[in-house]
C-alpha cells in the first residue's frame, strides 16, 4: 500500500473519531428521547387493554429519594405482559466513546500520520502497516 493512501485513510479515520466523540451527547439526547416516546407507547397499549400486568410491588426506594413531602402517593414497580407483535421497536442504546480511549487513539493516529509523512519511502511495509490497521 502506498504511504499517501495510508495517510489519508488515517486522517479520515481521525476525523471520524473526533466527529464520533463531538456528537455523542447529541446521540444520548435522541436516545434519551427515543426511550421516553417507547415508554409512552408501552403506557397506551397497556391501557388500551392490550396486555397485562403479572406482578407488582412497592417502590419503597423511590419513596426514600422523592423526600418526605409527598405522603399522598405511593409509588409502585409492575411486571407487565404485552404481545410481542404489539410493542414499536426498541430504541437502540448508542455506544459511549470514553474520553481517555478518544485521547488516546487521537494521539496514536496523529503519532502514525506524523511519522508517515517524515518517511521518504513509497510503500508501507507490512509491520507498519499492521502495527495501524487497528484504526482503519
Amino acid at each position: 500500500m502506498k504511504v499517501s493512501v495510508l495517510i489519508s485513510h488515517l486522517e479520515k479515520a481521525l476525523a471520524e473519531r473526533e466527529e464520533r466523540f463531538k456528537n455523542q451527547d447529541k446521540a444520548q439526547d435522541k436516545y434519551e428521547k427515543e426511550v421516553e416516546k417507547y415508554n409512552l407507547a408501552v403506557l397506551k397499549l397497556l391501557k388500551a387493554g392490550k396486555g397485562s400486568v403479572e406482578e407488582a410491588s412497592r417502590n419503597t426506594y423511590y419513596e426514600r429519594t422523592r423526600g418526605k413531602g409527598s405522603k399522598s402517593m405511593i409509588a409502585f414497580s409492575a411486571t407487565v405482559l404485552l404481545p410481542i407483535g404489539s410493542l414499536p421497536d426498541e430504541p437502540e442504546s448508542p455506544d459511549r466513546y470514553c474520553e481517555h480511549t478518544f485521547r488516546h487513539e487521537k494521539q496514536e493516529i496523529q503519532q502514525a500520520i506524523r511519522v508517515l509523512k517524515l518517511t521518504e519511502d513509497t510503500f508501507v511495509s507490512a509491520s507498519t502497516y499492521a502495527s495501524v490497521a487497528k484504526y482503519l
